[in-house]
C-alpha cells in the first residue's frame, strides 16, 4: 500500500508540474492546458479513492493521537474536494481564455494547496503504513 500511496503522491506531483508548464506559457495552449488540467483531476482521484477506500479502513487500530491526525486528514481532504469543485466550475474554458492571468494566478494557489496536501499525507499515513507493514 505505501508503495502504490508513493507512486500515486508521485504521479500527482508530475501532473501539477505539467499544469504549471502549462501556466507559465504567456497564452494559454488551448489543446495541451484541458489535458493537463484532466490529468490533475484524474491522479488526485485516484489518490483520494486509494486513502479513502484502501488506506483509512486498514489504519483501524491506530493510537488515539494517530487516529486524531487521520480524522485531521480526512477533513481536510472535503475542505480540498470543496476547493477544488469550486476551482474547477470556475475556471471553464471560456473564463481562462478571457481571464489567463487570473486564472494563471488562482490554479498557482490550488497547486500550492495540493502540494501541501500531498506533504501532509505522506507525513501521517507513511509511517503508519510502514508500522502496519513491519
Amino acid at each position: 500500500m505505501l508503495l502504490e500511496l508513493k507512486a500515486l503522491h508521485d504521479e500527482l506531483r508530475a501532473a501539477i508540474a505539467e499544469l504549471q508548464a502549462q501556466t507559465a506559457k504567456s497564452v494559454p495552449d488551448q489543446a495541451g492546458l484541458p489535458l493537463a488540467r484532466l490529468k490533475v483531476v484524474r491522479a488526485s482521484g485516484r489518490r483520494k479513492a486509494m486513502i479513502d477506500c484502501t488506506i483509512t479502513p486498514s489504519l483501524h487500530n491506530v493510537s488515539g493521537e494517530d487516529a486524531g491526525r487521520m480524522r485531521d486528514l480526512r477533513h481536510a481532504s472535503c475542505d480540498l474536494a470543496v476547493e477544488t469543485s469550486q476551482h474547477i466550475a470556475r475556471w471553464t474554458m471560456n473564463s481562462i481564455l478571457a481571464d489567463w492571468e487570473g486564472y494563471r494566478g488562482a490554479t498557482a494557489n490550488m497547486a500550492r494547496i495540493m502540494l501541501r496536501r500531498i506533504d501532509d499525507e505522506s507525513a501521517i499515513l507513511y509511517p503508519l503504513l510502514e508500522r502496519r507493514a513491519a
